[in-house]
């Protein structure tokens, strides 16, 4: 399964979501960020294995001809908690991850990782020691197997509360209290960098997720960015921990417990982030005070900005035609230079050399007859 999970399943579902309002074609459908993070997408049927898609195009198209009209992120601890590991031909990933949810007025489905397909046994010895299995190439980071799962009353309503009790204020401030002001944010970095977007990078170029952003601040992306650097801080300070390089391993053995715990919290939060923010990230964007913007008013904000610009610019043209003028009168002057100083010396040949003198009437001549001829 992709390492990139979330970054994948968060451009399927920001892209699904502009292709069920109508708002992109079938071929922009797929996400670069999905392009990236994945090469083989494949949806088996639940009961039958049976392929169904194998394309994401194809299934957020085919969704929308069944009258789906939404597609959200649930954590998959609220929406399946009692989800079991194995079922028939299928192993589950349990682990808890964003779910994409596609709602509409009939039905609705959640979209479920599905870890591998159950294989063959096979052992050549009854000793564990000896023999520990083959490599499975379905454990290739960028082999993508889901499911569809018919969501129930009890899963939607889960699904509603999950978005209703949403608070960007009160979240900023719980963030901060329960992370960044933890002792094991080693660094004790407490800033939060603002954005307007978020970016997928490779060695290639970066990806931006929001392919026309808001100019104003959004404290759902900042947050993102925020938590994902510090889940990538601890990881690297327990890993040199263990390896006896880092400033902080002796707090690192003597609350090894605790980090555990503070890190499989600040994961679930991380995954609440990332599907809060797909599913209301508009409702986010702050100014430099972190006072909210409703998302109302960003349109009018994008107006006023255009206005700006354009009467910046009307002021830029007006100011670059006295440059113009200027720079051809100079030209000007310069050529009259030029050509008096052509004529003076010609003039001064003349005065002095007999040579000269005949020199020119003879040019003078040639000319007339080269015009006469063309007559």
């Amino acid at each position: 399964m992709t390492d990139n999970y979330w970054k994948f399943i968060l451009g399927l579902q920001h892209n699904a979501q502009l292709y069920f309002d109508h708002k992109i074609a079938e071929y922009k459908i797929e996400h670069k960020w999905c392009d990236i993070n994945h090469d083989l997408f494949l949806v088996r049927d639940l009961e039958t294995n049976e392929l169904l898609y194998d394309s994401i195009s194809h299934l957020i198209a085919d969704l929308r001809d069944q009258q789906i009209q939404r597609c959200q992120l649930t954590p998959s601890d609220l929406l399946l908690p009692e989800f079991t590991r194995h079922f028939k031909q299928f192993i589950f990933d349990t682990s808890n991850y964003p779910v994409a949810v596609f709602l509409g007025r009939d039905q609705n489905f959640a979209l479920v990782k599905v870890h591998a397909e159950k294989v063959k046994k096979f052992s050549t010895s009854t000793d564990p020691r000896e023999f520990h299995g083959f490599a499975s190439s379905q454990s290739y980071n960028k082999y993508l197997l889901f499911t569809l799962i018919r969501l129930d009353q009890k899963q939607l309503q889960i699904i509603d509360a999950f978005n209703k009790n949403l608070n960007w204020k009160n979240l900023h401030e719980d963030f901060q209290s329960r992370f960044l002001d933890s002792p094991f944010n080693f660094k004790q970095d407490k800033s939060l960098l603002l954005t307007n977007n978020l970016f997928l990078k490779n060695e290639i170029s970066d990806y931006p997720l929001l392919d026309e952003p808001s100019p104003e601040f959004n404290l759902a992306f900042s947050w993102i960015n925020k938590l994902g650097d510090l889940q990538d801080q601890i990881g690297t300070e327990v890993a040199m921990a263990l390896a006896s390089r880092s400033f902080h391993a002796d707090i690192i053995d003597q609350n090894s417990i605790k980090i555990d715990l503070f890190q499989e919290d600040l994961n679930n939060a991380f995954i609440s982030l990332v599907s809060h923010s797909a599913n209301s990230y508009e409702k986010a964007y702050v100014n430099e005070d972190f006072s909210y913007i409703p998302p109302h008013a960003l349109q009018h904000t994008s107006q006023i900005n255009s206005e700006t610009n354009n009467e910046l610019n009307s002021d830029s043209s007006t100011e670059e035609k006295p440059t113009s003028v200027t720079a051809s009168t100079l030209y000007l002057i310069f050529f009259l230079a030029v050509v008096i100083g052509l004529l003076y010396g010609v003039f001064w040949l003349v005065n002095h050399y007999e040579f000269a003198k005949f020199m020119v009437i003879t040019f003078g001549v040639i000319i007339f007859l080269m015009i006469w001829s063309r007559k």
